[in-house]
């Protein structure tokens, strides 16, 4: 019996030392793998290849007095972080690497040989692609690109204010010979993508917004919009001499679609994975930049005449009112220019316009006071926070607000609001408080636009006035 007991014991023991030496050996081959991808991603980051391209990094190797970077601010990149955070494990991982080397604390890393030139020959190496997935990686992009040759680097532009992919990348082969056959092998974008390369769909909130097919650039569309009867020649001189480049192009585009078709083709029998992609040379993606370049400069050019020509036109509707001693509207520009002077000196002290409203509960929204006192008389300004149960009312004068405190009883009762009107003490602290919270407001920095965004934003404000002009007119009201 005992002897039963001890060789089911035994079996169990020899069932444990398997699992045992099983996870061991699992746990073994995960740290060489994260072993292998930290080393790999350090050489990559050390390589000539990236540090041609990566200042920071380069500088960091300049500034150093032996060419060593501390591992610490290897921990600090992205993707590193993915991998580990330890600084011992990545010390391990470059023991025996031939690009690398680690000094003897194992807490800093430098490369074994001097960056070498910039070779020649980088663009020729480098394919353009675009019509990406949203969620594109390095490592899908590696994968795809890796059946054409050996990738040495890729370049995801992203923007900066959400992270998002810009929807196109550089891809940089070792060899001239393996870029062309990406784009021999991976040119193939769909029958509905847009016609010439480079045109994106715009986006609203992170969503796209219908693109027209072959429509101008939004630059053009504005100055059609300003001046309907003005033929711009920007468009039609900047489309002929794409036109004229086209036609030149036309037999051996023809000649490349055919080919790419046959390859699809043959693909589709193999069974092997077509994605839709458009890849060109980045020769070709450098000429076609410049196309863009040149047809929005003299789109601007065009743009920024016609604003001229339009504050041309209404300084001197202006001028014309102003000489006229029969017209009446001179006198309404003189009285909206001291009101606007008075606007910019900000709120003048007046006793008696400041009330204070209170509740038990936070206090609904601005919109929702305003309307609702509104009904009893005109407010000027409302002060209050979003969850505050105090705030304060600004009326436009002494009067107004004497309304709307003979009605504080109707008001209590409806919303169980209590209403005051300060004075004294209260009334001189709190237009102390206006003005130091408009002498901060006009303190704030301001997000100047220049250039090409200022240019597009005046415009783009002269259609929404001219449509608001065209929306209005006179109600009749009926017997």
């Amino acid at each position: 019996m005992i002897d039963t007991e001890r060789g089911g014991g035994d079996a169990g023991a020899a069932g444990l030392s398997s699992k045992s030496k099983e996870m061991e050996k699992k746990k073994r081959s995960r740290v060489k793998q994260l072993l292998g991808d930290v080393k790999k991603q350090v050489e990559f980051w050390f390589g000539d290849v990236n540090l041609h391209k990566d200042r920071f990094l380069r500088k960091l190797i300049e500034d150093s007095d032996d060419g060593y970077v501390d591992i610490s601010v290897l921990v600090d990149f992205n993707r590193m972080k993915k991998l580990t955070t330890d600084t011992k494990l990545i010390a391990r991982a470059l023991k025996n690497s031939t690009v690398v080397e680690v000094n003897l604390e194992g807490n800093k890393v430098r490369r074994q040989l001097p960056i070498g030139d910039i070779p020649n020959n980088v663009d020729s190496r480098t394919v353009y692609v675009e019509l990406l997935p949203k969620d594109v990686t390095h490592s899908w992009i590696e994968r795809v690109f890796t059946k054409c040759g050996n990738v040495v680097y890729v370049s995801i532009p992203r923007y900066k204010s959400s992270g998002d992919s810009k929807g196109f990348a550089f891809v940089e082969f070792e060899k001239e010979e393996e870029a062309q056959k990406a784009i021999e092998m991976l040119n193939n974008p769909p029958e509905d993508a847009p016609r010439k390369p480079g045109i994106f769909p715009r986006t609203k909130s992170r969503k796209p917004l219908p693109l027209p097919g072959d429509n101008p650039p939004s630059v053009l569309v504005i100055v059609t919009v300003l001046f309907p009867f003005l033929d711009p020649p920007t468009q039609s001189n900047a489309e002929r001499g794409v036109e004229e480049g086209k036609e030149n192009r036309d037999d051996s585009t023809v000649k490349a679609k055919r080919k790419r078709k046959k390859k699809h083709k043959e693909k589709l029998k193999i069974g092997e994975e077509v994605i839709p992609l458009r890849v060109l040379s980045k020769k070709e993606w450098l000429e076609l930049k410049e196309e863009y370049l040149t047809l929005q400069k003299r789109s601007m050019t065009s743009l920024k005449k016609c604003i001229n020509k339009i504050d041309h036109k209404e300084h001197k509707s202006l001028m014309e009112t102003d000489t006229d001693p029969q017209d009446g509207k001179s006198e309404f520009l003189e009285k909206s220019n001291k009101s606007e002077k008075a606007a910019n000196q900000g709120p003048q002290f007046t006793s008696g316009v400041i009330m204070k409203i209170t509740d038990n509960k936070p206090l609904p929204g601005r919109k929702f006071l305003k309307d609702a006192l509104c009904k009893i008389s005109p407010v000027a300004y409302i002060d209050i926070l979003d969850g505050d149960a105090e705030g304060y009312i600004r009326f436009h004068s002494p009067e107004d607000a004497k309304v709307v405190s003979d009605a504080r009883a109707e008001l209590q009762k409806e919303h169980s609001w209590k209403l005051e009107i300060l004075s004294g003490d209260h009334e001189q602290r709190y237009w102390q408080k206006i003005l130091v919270d408009r002498q901060v407001k006009l303190n704030r920095p301001r997000e100047k636009k220049r250039g090409t965004e200022k240019l597009i934003s005046k415009a783009e404000k002269i259609i929404i006035a001219r449509a608001r002009e065209a929306n209005k007119h006179i109600r009749f009201q009926e017997d």
